[in-house]
C-alpha cells in the first residue's frame, strides 16, 4: 500500500481527524510539521514525486535540485498545517468565522451572484484551505451543492460526509448528479467543483500552465448549457496565519463550432485565472497528483 493510499484511506483520515480535534494548535502544528517532515524523507513517495513535477512545472522548471527539495518541503508542510487547521476548526464555527477573511471583491461577487438570477459556477483549485473557506462561505448562508471527485473510496466518501454536516451538498461526478447540478443552476444556484486534478481518462487537454494537461473539463458544457457564470475561488493563507478568500471576475463560456476547441479554449480562460493564483502562491499549492506526467521524468 503506497503512502498516498495510506494517508487518503479511511484509517488515515481518522487518525488525523483524532489528533486534530484533540490537540492544542500548538501542538497540532508540531505534528504536522513532523508529518511533513517524514513524507519529504521518502522521495521516491508517488505524492512527494508529484508534488516535485508539478511544482517543477509551475515555478518556471527553472530550480534546482536543492531549490526544489525546498519549495516542496514547504509545500507539504503549508499542506499539513492546512489539513490540520481544517479537521481541528471544522465544528467549531465562531473560530471559522474569525479564521477565514471574506475580501471585499468575494463579499461583492457572492451578493451579486446570488441576486442576479443565473446560475454560477464556483472553480477552486488546492490552494490554501479550500475545505475552510467552503465551510465559511455556508456558515454565511450560501446553499453550495458540490461535485467532488468520482467513485471516492473509503476515506474520500468519508470526508464528504463531515462536510456535509454544514449543510454543504456534496455528491461525487456522475451522470446523474451532474443532472441535478444542472437544474439547481438553472434555478440561479451554486454550484462548486474542483479544477486541475488530473484524470485518469479524458479526451479534452487545455493547457494549463503552458502545457497540456488531463484536467476536469465538465464545467464547460454545464456552463453552456444552463447559461451560467463561472468564477474561480481560492482560500489563501496570508502572513497572519489567516486565510483570505479572494476570486475571479465572472467568466462567461464562448460557443464554438468545433466541439474540442469550444471544450479546450473555454476551459483555458479559467485555468488562466488558475494560474495566476497558483503562480502567486506556489508552495499553497497542495496537488499530489501529477498533473503532468511527463514532468515526472523531467524534474531534476
Amino acid at each position: 500500500m503506497s503512502l498516498l493510499s495510506i494517508i487518503n484511506s479511511r484509517l488515515g483520515i481518522g487518525i488525523v481527524l483524532g489528533v486534530a480535534k484533540n490537540t492544542s494548535t500548538k501542538t497540532g502544528y508540531k505534528l504536522a510539521d513532523f508529518a511533513a517532515d517524514f513524507l519529504c524523507k521518502h522521495p521516491n513517495a508517488k505524492l512527494i514525486r508529484a508534488a516535485r513535477a508539478n511544482q517543477w512545472v509551475i515555478t518556471g522548471e527553472r530550480l534546482s535540485k536543492e531549490e526544489l527539495d525546498i519549495q516542496v518541503d514547504q509545500t507539504i508542510r503549508n499542506t499539513a498545517h492546512s489539513i490540520f487547521e481544517f479537521y481541528h476548526y471544522m465544528h467549531d464555527y465562531p473560530a471559522i468565522r474569525e479564521k477565514v477573511i471574506f475580501t471585499p471583491k468575494v463579499t461583492r461577487v457572492l451578493k451579486e451572484r446570488a441576486d442576479c438570477g443565473e446560475g454560477t459556477i464556483f472553480i477552486g483549485p488546492h490552494l490554501g484551505n479550500f475545505d475552510l473557506g467552503g465551510r465559511a462561505i455556508a456558515l454565511q448562508g450560501y446553499k453550495l451543492f458540490v461535485l467532488s471527485y468520482p467513485q471516492p473510496n473509503g476515506g474520500y466518501a468519508w470526508q464528504n460526509k463531515l462536510r456535509r454536516e454544514i449543510g454543504l451538498d456534496i455528491r461525487p461526478m456522475s451522470t446523474e448528479n451532474m443532472r441535478a447540478a444542472k437544474a439547481y443552476l438553472k434555478e440561479g444556484g451554486f454550484v462548486v467543483t474542483g479544477m486541475e486534478r488530473p484524470l485518469d481518462k479524458t479526451n479534452y487537454y487545455p493547457k494549463f500552465f503552458g502545457r497540456p494537461a488531463p484536467v476536469p473539463t465538465s464545467y464547460v458544457r454545464m456552463a453552456l448549457q444552463t447559461h451560467s457564470a463561472i468564477v474561480v475561488l481560492a482560500c489563501l493563507r496570508n502572513s497572519q496565519g489567516k486565510y483570505e478568500l479572494s476570486c475571479s471576475d465572472p467568466i462567461y463560456m464562448k460557443p464554438y463550432e468545433d466541439a474540442q476547441d469550444e471544450i479546450e479554449r473555454n476551459a483555458e480562460k479559467v485555468l488562466a485565472e488558475g494560474e495566476k493564483m497558483i503562480g502567486q502562491n506556489p508552495s499553497q499549492w497542495a496537488m499530489t497528483y501529477p498533473v503532468w506526467p511527463e514532468a515526472l521524468d523531467e524534474m531534476p
